[in-house]
């Protein structure tokens, strides 16, 4: 495909070099009267294009506008999130950094600018900001927090619990530091029974205020107090720990499982075989591997293994596609088929804003893994958007994954794995969908069972790189020690080899899980 100069980060930094003439692959402005109009006016002009489904109408507009960098103050702030409600990293990146260059005593904002540069991959410049915030703020205890958390995903993990317990000793409010409590129970390894930090955190609890606005703090201190039980072995206590901490967060978590439930029907029926043929397609690119499946059922794993590839750049929980898709409408049949329709060249037109937001993020060059969760909603439309993509799909033993998920803490978007019936209820849907999609794309999804890649790693990495078109390379054994940002709740797993007792760790807890597996097997 040839290269598209979007006016984002392409133009962005053509804008840069603007005084210079322009270089190569980068195109002379032409200045309209956009330039001169007051930025709020600019802004809404962004918002406009936004909500009409414009996407890169949008992301040109407001390129032009961080390019030309007026004196916008704390309005950085919001065109920062604009952008990255636009796919747009680079833009949300630069705009995020201004608002927190403006005043290294804005704490708020130097966090945010931090949590940014984390989330897009580039977590080592996030670790020194909040190096340097913390010297600038050393009484404060979410600095503290936000550094261990940095070296966390850096698996800086002796590091990171000292942060961990920085931060809880300058709280002024004990129980304010539930979060770090639990950051540090999940970065270490609690071997006696008479724990200091065990006892502190069950003290904690045993005084915990009531009143509204305090259970999610709980919560969060519950699943800390579950995971020092859980490494002792005191299986009975941890689940009632655990059991006890999710449904304070249930509860103010809704999930709409009675939608979910229609929306799978709609997929399915609405996407058959001849329906899907009938669809344009976008582009030819094999750059994107996208790689579904549960929370906790291997996804990091293989995404580990893949970049550890010399020809694959990197990967993460992108979330970039819904955004490229945004003119759609929706991923419904009926949003496709009617965008299809009235736009023939829109699904070409969607893969180009994807593969620039890829680029954008990572660079021209490698394969990039995608496994954003919630993707097996969107493998129509992405199937036809980029019809030569290969698709990975990991399958673990349900109870293992149940398990895995409701002592996990998501910090949001996960809604259904607070309780034991939400998760079955997930967990048939998604069969409904695995089942599907591989009776309608065949030989496009490759579906590796988590139990059986441990058992047969080299097996099943190389069937992996066949499927997506990869050479073998010796080495990927080793891909625990590629040295990489991992920013989801496997962090300390893939720094490990691969050990076979994770496929069977969870059956202490099987007695438990009754009311899942009956509500799974329908009964």
């Amino acid at each position: 495909m040839g290269r598209r100069i979007f006016g984002s980060a392409a133009l962005f930094r053509c804008k840069a070099r603007e005084l210079a003439g322009p270089g190569p692959g980068c195109y002379p402005l032409i200045m309209t009267t956009q330039a001169v109009r007051p930025p709020r006016d600019r802004i809404d002009a962004v918002l406009s294009a936004f909500k009409a489904g414009d996407r890169d109408g949008a992301a040109d507009l407001l390129a032009t506008l961080v390019a030309d960098n007026p004196a916008l103050g704390s309005t950085w702030g919001p065109v920062s999130r604009l952008a990255l409600g636009l796919g747009e990293t680079s833009l949300a990146l630069t705009a995020s950094g201004r608002l927190s260059d403006l005043d290294r005593r804005d704490l708020s904002a130097r966090l945010n600018h931090g949590a940014l540069l984390a989330q897009h991959g580039q977590a080592a410049s996030a670790r020194d900001l909040a190096q340097a915030i913390v010297a600038d703020h050393p009484t404060q205890p979410s600095a503290w927090h936000f550094l261990g958390s940095c070296r966390a995903t850096l698996g800086e993990g002796e590091a990171a619990i000292a942060d961990f317990r920085q931060a809880i000793a300058r709280s002024p409010d004990p129980f304010a530091a539930a979060p770090s409590w639990l950051a540090l129970a999940e970065g270490r390894t609690f071997t006696a029974r008479d724990d200091a930090d065990l006892a502190t955190m069950t003290a904690l609890l045993a005084r915990w205020p009531s009143g509204p606005g305090t259970n999610e703090g709980k919560a969060a201190l519950l699943y800390a107090v579950a995971k020092a039980l859980d490494d002792l072995d005191q299986i009975d206590a941890a689940f009632a720990a655990y059991s006890q901490g999710a449904a304070l967060v249930a509860a103010s978590r809704p999930d709409d499982q009675t939608g979910a439930d229609a929306f799978v029907d709609d997929l399915i029926a609405g996407f058959t075989p001849d329906r899907l043929a009938g669809l344009p397609a976008g582009d030819d690119s094999r750059r994107p591997i996208f790689v579904f499946g549960l929370p906790r059922s291997g996804t990091t794993l293989v995404e580990q293994i893949l970049v550890s590839h010399s020809q694959v750049a990197d990967g993460a929980e992108l979330n970039l596609f819904r955004t490229a898709a945004i003119p759609v409408g929706g991923v419904s049949p009926a949003a496709v088929n009617a965008f299809a329709a009235a736009r023939p060249d829109g699904f070409a037109a969607i893969a180009r804003a994807y593969l620039h937001m890829l680029e954008d993020r990572f660079g021209p060059d490698g394969r990039i893994v995608d496994k954003t969760l919630n993707h097996s909603r969107y493998l129509g439309l992405i199937h036809r958007v980029l019809p030569q993509a290969r698709f990975i799909w990991l399958r673990r033993e349900p109870g293992a994954v149940a398990w895995s998920a409701l002592r996990t803490w998501f910090a949001q978007g996960v809604n259904w794995s607070w309780s034991q019936d939400r998760i079955a209820r997930y967990f048939r849907n998604e069969d409904r969908l695995h089942a599907h999609w591989t009776g309608v794309l065949g030989d496009a999804i490759l579906t590796v069972p988590y139990e059986a890649l441990v058992a047969d790693p080299a097996g099943w990495t190389q069937r992996i790189l066949d499927h997506v078109g990869l050479p073998h390379e010796t080495g990927l054994d080793q891909f625990h020690k590629t040295e990489r940002a991992v920013t989801t709740a496997s962090f300390a797993q893939v720094r490990k080899p691969i050990y076979t007792t994770s496929t069977s760790a969870w059956k202490r807890y099987e007695g438990h899980l009754k009311p899942f597996f009956d509500a799974y097997s329908g009964r």
